[in-house]
């Protein structure tokens, strides 16, 4: 009878195994140390599948976070730190507005049409997809008088390249 009891114990608890508890909790350890807020720097993640490729940089071997074109937190005004063209995600704090541009550089905005302020790129990455894509269409006017680059430049930020 109580060996009967004790396996009732063990099939009837929610938690199943003091083995698996355990393997649970440094599971969890193991996850919420990557997500530390720590400045110091912190040491690179597993090695993802063969065929992953980096969001920000497209190039295989490494997880976005690990990617040497990212930039540490507080530097810099934009994720991309480079000096080519790219191509950014934009959205006004003020009007929520949302727009993307393939005219997009390091630390330069470009003015919200509505608001008439300043925005950086919350998203920026290389103009050539991967598969050949490009999703910015040449056909299209840049304006100009609301890119930050062509203002510091005086004349068309295109010309730069």
């Amino acid at each position: 009878s109580q060996a009967l009891s004790s396996s009732l114990y063990k099939s009837a608890s929610p938690y199943g195994s003091l083995n698996n508890i355990v393997d649970g909790l440094s599971s969890l350890t193991e996850h919420f140390s990557d997500l530390s807020l720590s400045s110091e720097a912190r040491k690179p993640s597993k090695r993802p599948p063969p065929n992953y490729l980096c969001h920000l940089c497209f190039n295989k071997g490494h997880y976005i976070k690990d990617c040497p074109q990212a930039r540490p937190k507080g530097e810099g005004l934009t994720p991309y730190q480079g000096k080519k063209r790219c191509f950014g995600e934009y959205k006004c704090p003020k009007c929520k507005r949302k727009w993307m541009s393939g005219n997009s550089w390091a630390n330069m905005g470009q003015e919200c049409i509505k608001c008439h302020i300043n925005v950086y790129p919350h998203k920026q990455r290389p103009l050539e997809k991967p598969d050949g894509l490009d999703v910015s269409d040449q056909s299209k006017e840049h304006p100009q008088h609301l890119c930050e680059k062509c203002k510091v430049l005086g004349y068309y930020c295109r010309r730069v390249q």
